[in-house]
């Protein structure tokens, strides 16, 4: 029988036509033109079903839409990024996606390059998903718990990182985009990853789960995509309530990130990992935004990263590049955040 909830569906969103999606990204052109900013970018909308029947007895199905807004904005001097998502075309604001790119476009300007070491950083919710991206990838699942690649090896049920981070895989909440059922037909449920910083399990499929002698959770992924073992893709992180001004105001002295490019894990087994700023990277000083930065290079263990969380702000929804290219696909419902240190270990010539 088909499973009616949550389903992340708006029909009206089914329907759209091209020219509802030519009349976003003029607003969002426009805008650039005012500013003397040229803007390119994507406009997608996805309808999707997922149907699943086979002799056991199992006959399922979801629809589920998408919308997704995002905007590369340059200017004579640099780039500014931003990006809007959701499965109703309602919900995009292009014109907010506008103004957030332009804005870091015409900052980005007169950059210097940074020297290495370790920073007071605001990772703004494209950085914090790529981060969570690669932890979901190398460590949250029972294929990288049994090859002994996980950071959580040996270590469920202690800290792995501070109180104040918590991450959880939460299908069941359909701002995640989430079907309710994985691609074995199993019925997706919500898995603690890490609360209050302490490791608390993994995602499994059957395949994995048989290796633990447990029950899969639903977390089957297409294997054309991805091995067996279970995927992490609606990945739900604890926000706060301090707005962007408020991480920024917290700096002393650090760096505004707005996202990473070419992230890989060296390490995967202590969650490190290293990428290069993109599209936005400025530095803090007593806390104002003063001036633009080449893009850096960050690397550093994702644990040590979220040990350092001063303060939070509210949750975003956000698609990593690599699944808006149709490479993938983790959602992230994440929070900007202010942390502690960041360890920069490079600064481009660009």
């Amino acid at each position: 029988a088909p499973l009616s909830e949550p389903q992340a569906y708006d029909a009206e969103t089914a329907r759209a036509d091209a020219r509802s999606q030519a009349d976003a990204i003029k607003r969002v052109t426009a805008a650039a033109t005012q500013r003397a900013c040229r803007a390119a970018g994507t406009h997608q909308i996805e309808l999707t079903e997922d149907a699943l029947a086979n002799t056991n007895g199992i006959a399922t199905y979801a629809p589920s839409t998408l919308a997704y807004l995002r905007a590369l904005v340059t200017s004579d001097t640099g780039t500014g990024w931003a990006e809007d998502l959701g499965w109703s075309a309602r919900s995009l604001d292009p014109s907010d996606v506008a103004a957030r790119a332009i804005e870091k476009a015409v900052l980005d300007r007169d950059r210097i390059q940074l020297a290495p070491g370790d920073y007071e950083a605001v990772f703004e919710e494209l950085a914090v998903a790529e981060v969570l991206r690669f932890m979901s990838l190398t460590g949250l699942t029972g294929e990288t718990l049994r090859d002994g690649r996980s950071f959580m090896k040996d270590r469920i049920g202690e800290p792995v990182t501070g109180p104040r981070f918590s991450l959880w895989d939460d299908a069941l909440d359909p701002r995640t985009l989430a079907i309710p059922f994985d691609v074995e037909g199993t019925p997706k449920q919500r898995v603690a990853l890490v609360e209050g910083g302490v490791a608390k399990g993994v995602v499994y499929d059957r395949q994995s789960a048989r290796w633990f002698d447990t029950r899969s959770t639903g977390h089957a992924a297409d294997p054309r995509r991805y091995t067996v073992g279970g995927h992490a893709g609606n990945l739900t992180m604890a926000g706060g309530e301090a707005k962007r001004e408020q991480l920024i105001r917290a700096t002393g002295r650090g760096v505004l990130i707005t996202r990473f490019h070419y992230t890989n894990t060296p390490d995967p087994k202590r969650a490190t990992m290293t990428g290069t700023t993109r599209d936005g990277t400025f530095l803090i000083e007593d806390g104002r935004i003063t001036r633009a930065l080449a893009n850096v290079r960050y690397t550093m263990s994702a644990l040590d990263l979220f040990s350092g969380i001063e303060l939070l702000g509210p949750q975003r929804l956000a698609r990593d590049w690599w699944s808006s290219n149709g490479m993938g696909s983790i959602v992230c419902l994440c929070p900007p955040i202010k942390v502690a240190r960041a360890t920069l270990t490079g600064s481009s010539p660009l």
